[in-house]
Protein backbone atom coordinates (compact mmCIF):
# COMPACT_ATOMS: atom_id res chain seq x y z
CA UNK A 1 0.00 0.00 0.00
CA UNK A 2 2.78 2.12 0.59
CA UNK A 3 3.77 2.65 -2.71
CA UNK A 4 0.57 3.27 -3.99
CA UNK A 5 0.30 6.05 -1.79
CA UNK A 6 3.84 7.03 -2.68
CA UNK A 7 2.85 7.37 -6.38
CA UNK A 8 -0.29 8.97 -6.21
CA UNK A 9 1.39 11.61 -3.77
CA UNK A 10 4.65 12.04 -6.87
CA UNK A 11 1.71 12.40 -9.34
CA UNK A 12 0.38 15.08 -7.92
CA UNK A 13 2.73 17.08 -6.49
CA UNK A 14 4.58 16.55 -10.24
CA UNK A 15 0.70 17.71 -11.89
CA UNK A 16 0.85 20.86 -9.00
CA UNK A 17 4.63 21.98 -10.67
CA UNK A 18 3.30 22.06 -14.05
CA UNK A 19 0.28 23.70 -13.31
CA UNK A 20 1.53 25.97 -11.12
CA UNK A 21 5.21 27.09 -11.91
CA UNK A 22 7.37 27.33 -15.10
CA UNK A 23 8.47 23.72 -14.61
CA UNK A 24 10.78 22.49 -16.77
CA UNK A 25 9.52 20.98 -20.11
CA UNK A 26 10.69 17.33 -19.43
CA UNK A 27 8.39 17.39 -16.75
CA UNK A 28 5.38 16.87 -19.08
CA UNK A 29 6.93 13.95 -20.78
CA UNK A 30 7.69 12.77 -17.41
CA UNK A 31 3.76 12.87 -16.40
CA UNK A 32 3.02 11.08 -19.76
CA UNK A 33 5.08 8.28 -18.98
CA UNK A 34 3.30 7.87 -15.73
CA UNK A 35 0.60 6.60 -17.96
CA UNK A 36 -0.64 3.95 -19.96
CA UNK A 37 -1.21 4.46 -23.46
CA UNK A 38 -4.76 3.22 -22.83
CA UNK A 39 -5.36 5.51 -20.29
CA UNK A 40 -8.89 7.47 -19.78
CA UNK A 41 -9.69 10.53 -17.59
CA UNK A 42 -13.28 11.28 -16.63
CA UNK A 43 -13.17 14.68 -15.24
CA UNK A 44 -15.18 16.50 -13.23
CA UNK A 45 -17.80 17.62 -15.89
CA UNK A 46 -18.33 13.77 -17.15
CA UNK A 47 -15.93 14.27 -20.29
CA UNK A 48 -13.57 11.52 -21.17
CA UNK A 49 -9.96 12.40 -21.90
CA UNK A 50 -7.48 9.80 -23.35
CA UNK A 51 -3.83 10.15 -22.99
CA UNK A 52 -3.58 12.10 -25.98
CA UNK A 53 -6.37 14.47 -24.95
CA UNK A 54 -5.27 15.28 -21.43
CA UNK A 55 -1.17 15.24 -22.43
CA UNK A 56 -2.81 18.13 -25.14
CA UNK A 57 -4.76 20.35 -22.59
CA UNK A 58 -1.56 19.77 -19.91
CA UNK A 59 0.80 21.19 -22.48
CA UNK A 60 -1.52 24.35 -22.38
CA UNK A 61 -1.68 24.76 -18.92
CA UNK A 62 2.47 25.00 -17.88
CA UNK A 63 1.76 27.80 -14.90
CA UNK A 64 -1.98 28.01 -15.18
CA UNK A 65 -2.53 28.09 -11.80
CA UNK A 66 0.44 29.77 -10.11
CA UNK A 67 1.57 27.98 -7.14
CA UNK A 68 -0.96 25.49 -6.80
CA UNK A 69 -0.63 22.91 -4.21
CA UNK A 70 -2.41 19.26 -4.48
CA UNK A 71 -3.01 17.32 -1.07
CA UNK A 72 -3.91 13.96 -1.05
CA UNK A 73 -6.23 12.53 1.97
CA UNK A 74 -8.05 9.85 2.70
CA UNK A 75 -6.43 7.62 0.86
CA UNK A 76 -7.51 3.97 1.34
CA UNK A 77 -6.92 1.02 -1.48
CA UNK A 78 -10.40 -0.17 -2.65
CA UNK A 79 -9.12 -3.63 -4.25
CA UNK A 80 -5.60 -5.22 -5.10
CA UNK A 81 -4.77 -8.18 -7.08
CA UNK A 82 -0.82 -8.92 -8.66
CA UNK A 83 -1.68 -6.67 -11.87
CA UNK A 84 -4.13 -3.93 -10.84
CA UNK A 85 -4.75 -1.64 -7.91
CA UNK A 86 -7.89 0.60 -7.02
CA UNK A 87 -7.37 3.47 -4.82
CA UNK A 88 -9.57 6.25 -3.82
CA UNK A 89 -8.42 9.23 -2.07
CA UNK A 90 -9.68 13.15 -1.83
CA UNK A 91 -7.75 15.74 -3.48
CA UNK A 92 -7.23 18.94 -1.96
CA UNK A 93 -6.12 21.97 -4.30
CA UNK A 94 -4.98 24.86 -3.07
CA UNK A 95 -6.87 26.41 -5.84
CA UNK A 96 -10.65 25.27 -6.69
CA UNK A 97 -12.32 22.77 -5.29
CA UNK A 98 -11.59 19.13 -3.82
CA UNK A 99 -12.03 16.12 -5.18
CA UNK A 100 -13.15 12.54 -4.37
CA UNK A 101 -10.64 10.80 -7.24
CA UNK A 102 -10.55 6.70 -8.14
CA UNK A 103 -7.67 5.55 -9.94
CA UNK A 104 -6.94 2.14 -11.54
CA UNK A 105 -3.10 1.54 -11.59
CA UNK A 106 -1.72 -1.39 -13.06
CA UNK A 107 1.65 -3.05 -12.11
CA UNK A 108 4.10 -2.49 -14.71
CA UNK A 109 7.82 -3.61 -13.49
CA UNK A 110 10.05 -0.48 -14.35
CA UNK A 111 7.26 1.80 -13.79
CA UNK A 112 7.47 4.07 -10.91
CA UNK A 113 6.83 2.77 -7.99
CA UNK A 114 6.33 -0.10 -9.94
CA UNK A 115 2.65 1.02 -11.66
CA UNK A 116 0.86 3.14 -14.25
CA UNK A 117 -1.94 5.22 -14.44
CA UNK A 118 -4.72 3.17 -16.33
CA UNK A 119 -7.58 5.23 -14.92
CA UNK A 120 -8.96 8.14 -13.16
CA UNK A 121 -12.32 9.13 -12.49
CA UNK A 122 -12.67 12.33 -10.48
CA UNK A 123 -16.06 13.82 -8.48
CA UNK A 124 -16.47 17.54 -7.08
CA UNK A 125 -17.40 17.52 -3.63
CA UNK A 126 -19.61 20.01 -3.16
Amino acid sequence: MQELLAEVERHHEDLARWLGSEAEPALLEALRQAHRPEFTLIALDGSKLGLPALMEALRGARNAVPRLKIGIDDFEVVARTAEVAVCRFLELHSAGSPRRTTAVLVAEAGARHGVRWLSVQETAVL
